[in-house]
C-alpha cells in the first residue's frame, strides 16, 4: 500500500531514517506546514502536537490515515490527537502507549548521515573508543570520568571552550575508526542518534539501562549492544575485552548482522501494522496511567541516573532563578 506522505515540516532530523524505513510504503511527497491539508490514504508526518489544534486532526477520522509523531523525546503530550488515525508511529518508547495502535520506532540517524561501515575488523580500528559531543549534561561527565583512562581513544567535548568543528564525513570517519562509542543518554531519555550511527559505521554501540528500567530491550527487543547501569561497569567491560580481538571481531559482528536484519525486520514490522485492521475497536491508543498526576514527570525521571537527575534539578533551578522559567530540554 501506498501512502501520501503529508509533512508539516521540511527539517525533520530524522527524515532520511524515515525515507530509509518507510520507502515500500512512500507514495507522493505533499508539505503542508500550516495543519490545512486533509488527504485519505496518508502519512501525516508532525511534531508538537500539544500544541496543534483538535479541529485539523479531527478530519482524518474514518480515513486511512497513520500518523508519524516525531521530536517527542519529553513526552510533552497531544495524545488526544492519536485516536483520530488509523494507526500511530513514533520516535521514543514508552509503556503508556497501546501497543495495538501505537508503534514505536528506534530514533534512527540524522539527517545527511551517508552510513558506511568501514573496516569491520577491530584490529584496523585505531580508536579503542571515541566520543564527540557536549559533556557536561544528562549522564556524559559519568561516562567520560570512567573511560578516560583507557586508550587510545578520540575525545572531543564541544561545551567546554573554543573547539574546532568537526563536519559530518570527519565525524563519520571518527566513527569508522572506533571499535567502540558510548552512548549515554541524551537531554532527557536514554535513546539518542549517536547509537544508530555508530552501528551504521560499523562500531559497537555501549549503551545505558536503568535498574528496573531497560528502555532498549523494550524497544528494540533481544539485542546484542552491551548495556550496563553505570559508567563503571562499562569501563572494566571494554578494559576486559580490548586485548581479546576475536571476542571484539566476534562481538562486531553480532551487532552489525543484528542491525541489519532488525532494520529489514522492522520495514516489514510497520507494513504488517499500517495492513492491521487497527481503529477504534483495539481501544484507546493511550492508556489511563498518562492521567495520573506527575506521569510525564514519572516517566522522565526513569531515564535518569541518580547524578543525571541531581544535574536536571540543579540546571532546572538556576534556570527558574535567572529567567522565571522552567524547560525540560537544554539543547543539542
Amino acid at each position: 500500500m501506498k501512502l501520501t506522505f503529508l509533512w508539516q515540516h521540511r527539517h525533520f532530523p530524522e527524515r532520511d531514517w524515515i525515507a530509509r524505513l518507510f520507502e515500500p510504503f512512500a507514495g507522493e511527497q505533499v508539505y503542508d506546514g500550516e495543519h490545512k491539508i486533509v488527504l485519505d490514504n496518508c502519512l501525516v508526518i508532525d511534531a508538537c502536537l500539544h500544541c496543534h489544534p483538535r479541529a485539523y486532526f479531527e478530519q482524518f477520522r474514518g480515513k486511512n490515515a497513520f500518523l508519524l509523531h516525531l521530536c517527542e523525546e519529553t513526552y510533552e503530550g497531544g495524545y488526544h490527537h492519536y485516536d483520530n488515525f488509523r494507526g500511530v508511529f513514533r520516535c521514543y518508547w514508552s509503556g503508556i502507549f497501546n501497543p495495538l495502535r501505537v508503534m514505536a520506532i528506534p530514533l534512527g540517524y540524522q539527517a545527511g548521515f551517508t552510513g558506511s561501515a568501514g573496516e569491520l575488523g577491530t584490529a584496523r580500528r585505531p580508536y579503542l573508543w571515541s566520543f564527540l559531543g557536549a559533556g557536561s549534561k544528562s549522564s556524559r561527565p559519568e561516562m567520560i570520568k570512567a573511560l578516560m583512562p583507557l586508550t587510545p581513544h578520540f575525545l572531543r567535548i564541544t561545551d567546554r571552550g573554543k573547539v574546532e568543528h568537526v563536519g559530518k564525513p570527519e565525524y563519520e570517519q571518527i566513527l569508522r575508526d572506533s571499535i567502540f562509542v558510548p552512548s549515554s543518554m541524551g537531554n532527557v531519555n536514554l535513546e539518542c542518534y549517536r547509537i544508530y550511527e555508530a552501528l551504521e559505521c560499523g562500531a559497537i554501540p555501549i549503551i545505558e539501562r536503568r535498574i528496573g528500567f531497560d528502555y532498549f530491550t523494550h524497544l528494540l527487543g533481544r539485542h546484542p549492544l552491551p548495556s550496563f547501569t553505570n559508567w563503571g561497569q562499562a569501563a572494566r567491560f571494554v578494559d576486559s575485552m580490548r586485548e581479546d580481538r576475536a571476542a571484539l571481531d566476534r562481538l562486531q559482528m553480532e551487532c552489525v548482522d543484528w542491525w541489519d536484519g532488525y532494520k529489514q525486520t522492522l520495514t516489514q514490522r510497520i507494513e504488517r501494522f499500517i495492513d492491521a485492521p487497527t481503529g477504534e475497536e483495539a481501544g484507546s491508543s493511550v492508556r489511563w496511567t498518562r492521567s495520573i498526576p506527575g506521569s510525564q514527570a514519572f516517566e522522565l525521571m526513569r531515564h535518569h541516573s541518580m547524578p543525571a537527575l541531581g544535574r536536571r534539578v540543579r540546571m532546572q533551578l538556576r534556570r527558574l532563578m535567572q529567567e522565571g522559567k522552567l524547560r525540560k530540554t537544554e539543547g543539542a
